[in-house]
């Protein structure tokens, strides 16, 4: 290498997109970081069509049930009657549904090689004769050493409840006292669970949680950090919220099944957790009093009106049919409004008017974003390929630094619109790219980058044609023209 080549100053690797949401979840994981990255690990692997959605509506139910119990997060209508002369016949039927659902979801989750392995060693565990053998298979149970043997349990765990309140509802009455102890066992199962203990509220993971938005990413992008991080995570927990009411009448039953009245308490409970979030953290920690003014005004209507649906509709799920749907239409209009106020804080004109919020959450304009930022990806790719194979080192490192800069703006905005079961092969070419030694000398680093280039390209381009052939697509042409324009505007210059 040249004298005056090694003066030259190394550029620093650009920021990733990916790292901002990953540590932003890592951070509202505390210490189960460890246990949440194998059963990603793990899902990956699970052979179920919508595997990510399947394990998102079995989180949702575990929550919802241990929110449930929970009185003042529950549908009662304490004016009605005293709680200790209540019935809680109902209640116990709307947690059975629940629990119901959540053991037909594992059963799914659970491949069948080990779940035939699991079953058949919990046999020989009834047929033991010897004690000491026998606690030996409990413990060896009970320890979850796998996401699979932590599934297990709770399924197996859950059957035995369903069956018990099957029994406790035939009796004449279910007391406040029996409903607390049904819901004390619940909880014991549920939290003491080591993969599939239920996030806390505004803890948030990657194979799920998602801002449905690409105006809202793309304003996020321009933020400062702080400001950044708590706007995120207000975002992320509203699009929470309407991800669980989608799942009440989610099937067209008419009435919605009694979970879906656990599904309500979830939202109302969750509802006020993001209040205490917005009046707290948010206000005291956003910079301009203007966002600190938005915050604490968004806060006071989700609570206003939380208390409002509270008291005029979840008091009436038990006699009213309608009633869990109209609460459900109720709090998706007051969330989908609380989107709008805080992109409006953003960026006063970005969201107003009739229909901001459908506007804001397009799926159609997530899709064609993803469909042109994919098609450039794959473009840069292939002439970075084309630029290491040449002889010119200054035109490889042109090329390479093209495509690290396009990277950083790809992973802002796109890499969040992507499937879950896409990110594996765009995260292993994030680390690949990330760890090269710059500027990449070398006869075997240029080859192994070639061909990794080439591997990537494939994939980008399946993931395009996927992307391209979604019904919302149809009868959209590509447009070529705007993707070749965004293209070029990365596209290495020809060293002089």
């Amino acid at each position: 290498m040249s004298q005056a080549r090694a003066k030259q100053p190394v550029p620093p690797p650009p920021r990733v997109a990916r790292d901002f949401y990953a540590d932003l979840m890592r951070a509202t994981q505390s210490s189960r970081f460890g246990f949440l990255a194998e059963r990603e690990r793990w899902l990956r692997g699970v052979n179920v069509e919508g595997r990510e959605e399947q394990l998102f509506e079995f989180e949702m139910l575990l929550r919802g049930v241990e929110r449930y119990f929970n009185l003042h997060n529950g549908v009662l209508d304490a004016q009605a009657r005293p709680l200790v002369t209540r019935d809680f016949r109902s209640e116990l039927g709307d947690v059975r549904d629940a629990i119901h659902r959540a053991i037909r979801i594992a059963r799914r989750l659970l491949d069948p090689d080990s779940d035939s392995k699991l079953v058949f060693r919990k046999y020989v565990e009834t047929q033991l004769a010897d004690d000491r053998v026998r606690r030996a298979f409990l413990e060896e149970e009970l320890d979850q050493d796998t996401p699979q043997e932590s599934l297990f349990v709770l399924r197996e765990s859950f059957e035995s409840l369903r069956n018990l309140i099957d029994h406790l509802l035939k009796l004449p009455t279910c007391g406040l006292g029996l409903f607390s102890d049904v819901g004390n066992l619940a909880l014991r199962e549920i939290v003491l669970n080591r993969y599939f203990r239920p996030f806390r509220p505004l803890e948030f993971h990657i194979e799920y949680d998602r801002i449905h938005s690409v105006r809202v990413l793309d304003l996020l992008v321009q933020q400062p950090e702080d400001t950044r991080r708590l706007f995120t995570t207000a975002f992320l927990a509203l699009f929470r919220l309407l991800h669980y009411l989608s799942y009440v009448g989610r099937d067209g039953e008419d009435p919605p099944p009694p979970r879906a009245r656990v599904v309500l308490a979830l939202v109302r409970s969750e509802s006020v957790s993001l209040v205490g979030y917005l009046r707290q953290e948010f206000a005291t920690g956003v910079g301009p009093k203007r966002l600190k003014a938005v915050g604490l005004r968004s806060a006071r209507d989700i609570m206003k009106e939380t208390e409002r649906i509270s008291r005029e509709l979840l008091v009436s799920l038990d006699n009213e049919p309608e009633a869990p749907m109209q609460a459900s239409a109720a709090f998706t209009t007051l969330l989908q409004g609380q989107v709008v106020a805080l992109a409006e804080a953003l960026e006063p004109g970005s969201a107003s008017g009739e229909g901001a919020f459908a506007r804001l959450a397009a799926p159609e304009e997530m899709a064609l974003r993803l469909r042109k930022d994919l098609w450039v990806f794959g473009q840069l790719c292939r002439a970075t390929e084309h630029a290491l194979t040449g002889e010119s080192l200054p035109t490889a490192e042109a090329a390479l630094a093209a495509l690290k800069s396009y990277f950083g703006y790809f992973q802002e905005v796109s890499y969040q619109l992507l499937r879950y079961s896409d990110y594996e092969p765009f995260d292993r070419f994030t680390a690949l790219l990330m760890e090269l030694p710059w500027p990449p000398e070398g006869p075997s680093i240029r080859q192994r980058l070639i061909e990794d280039l080439r591997r990537f390209s494939q994939t980008l381009e399946s993931t395009f044609a996927s992307v391209s052939r979604r019904v919302l697509l149809r009868g959209r042409t590509f447009d070529r023209l705007e993707a070749e324009a965004l293209r070029d505007r990365f596209l290495a210059p020809p060293p002089h």
